[in-house]
């Protein structure tokens, strides 16, 4: 017999991290994104390499980031602009890394 594994699920916006529990799967049905929440409590989104992406040539991504997030030490971040922050999110750089907005 086979198993049927669900993971949490929803449409319309993006799980908080007070929606899910350390290392919990979500995945935002509407737009077929992933998600997990860190172990610093933050929730991170799932990606491999980049949002829609059409003949390895045309890479999208959201215009507004809506949840904390943490770029990782050591580690360099990109994003296509014009890019908001909503007035209840945080986007953090640490020392040793740079966030480009192209």
């Amino acid at each position: 017999m086979a198993n049927t594994i669900k993971h949490k699920r929803g449409s319309g916006s993006d799980p908080s991290a007070s929606d899910l529990a350390v290392g919990e799967l979500a995945i935002r049905t509407d737009t077929g994104v992933v998600f997990t929440k860190k172990d610093d409590g933050t929730v991170a989104e799932i990606s491999g390499g980049g949002g829609t992406v059409a003949d390895d040539v045309i890479y999208e991504n959201s215009q507004t980031i809506s949840n904390d997030y943490t770029i990782t030490t050591n580690k360099n971040a990109m994003s296509a602009g014009p890019i908001s922050i909503s007035s209840s999110a945080t986007v953090t750089v640490p020392s040793g890394s740079t966030w480009h907005i192209l």
